[in-house]
C-alpha cells in the first residue's frame, strides 16, 4: 500500500515513522515497496512491444546529441556539459580563507580528501536571491552543491535545485541573448528546451576561465 500518499509525506504526515525518517524517501518501506517493482512479472506483450520500441529507437539514433546537467539557480534554468560535472553533493560546511573571501569567492571545503574552492554562479550572473514559485513552495526542493572538473582542478557551487542529466541536439541550440540576467552573453552557448523550460546552456570554457579570475 502507498502509505505515503495517505499517511506519509504526501498526505496527512500522521506516520509516526515521519520524525525518524523525516521524508519518506528515507524510509525502507519506501524503498521496498519500490524494489518489489522490478521484481513484477511483465504484462502480456511488453517484452514483444519493448524490442520494437528498442528496434526503432535504433534507427532514429543517427541525430547526434549531447548530454548536460540541468539545474536551477534562482529563476533561470541553465545546464553546463555533461562532461565537466562530477557529482552532485548535499550542502556542506566551507571555510572562509583570510582576507580571500568575497561575495563570488565563498571559500574552501573538503571532498573525499582533498580541498576545492567554493565559488557563487549566482553573484557571477547576476541573479536575485533563491527564488521558489508558489507551486515549488508546496513542494520541498533540496538545494545542492554541484562539483564540476574541466581536467584543470575542480571547483563546487550552489544551486537552488538539481532537474538531471538531459541530452540535447547542438545543431538544434536555438542563439542566446542575454537571457540570463545581468549575465554577459558570452557565458551562454544557446538554448533549449525541456518540459516547457527554456534551458540557458552555458559555456563551460568561459565559466572556468571566469571560476580562475575570481580567486586570483
Amino acid at each position: 500500500e502507498s502509505c505515503w500518499n495517505t499517511i506519509g509525506y504526501a498526505g496527512d504526515r500522521s506516520c509516526p515513522e515521519l520524525e525518524r525518517w523525516s521524508h519518506c524517501y528515507h524510509c525502507p518501506h519506501f524503498t521496498s515497496a519500490g524494489l518489489s517493482l522490478l521484481d513484477r512479472e511483465p504484462p502480456e506483450g511488453y517484452l514483444a512491444e519493448n524490442t520494437e520500441a528498442v528496434a526503432i529507437a535504433k534507427e532514429e539514433e543517427q541525430v547526434e546529441t549531447s548530454g548536460a546537467v540541468v539545474f536551477r539557480i534562482s529563476r533561470e534554468w541553465l545546464a553546463l556539459s555533461s562532461q565537466v560535472f562530477i557529482s552532485v553533493l548535499e550542502e556542506r560546511i566551507v571555510r572562509p580563507v583570510p582576507h580571500r573571501n568575497s561575495r563570488m569567492f565563498r571559500g574552501l571545503t573538503s571532498l573525499q580528501g582533498q580541498i576545492i574552492p567554493v565559488v557563487s554562479v549566482r553573484e557571477l550572473l547576476g541573479l536575485e536571491a533563491e527564488y521558489l514559485t508558489e507551486e515549488e513552495k508546496g513542494f520541498r526542493v533540496y538545494s545542492r552543491f554541484i562539483c564540476v572538473d574541466r581536467g584543470f582542478g575542480r571547483w563546487i557551487f550552489a544551486v537552488d535545485e538539481v532537474f538531471g542529466v538531459h541530452h540535447y541536439s547542438p545543431d538544434a541550440l536555438m542563439d542566446a541573448p542575454a537571457t540570463v540576467a545581468k549575465a554577459p552573453a558570452a557565458y551562454t552557448r544557446g538554448l533549449f528546451e525541456i518540459d516547457g523550460k527554456r534551458i540557458s546552456l552555458l559555456e563551460d570554457e568561459l565559466l572556468f576561465e571566469a571560476f580562475n579570475r575570481i580567486i586570483k
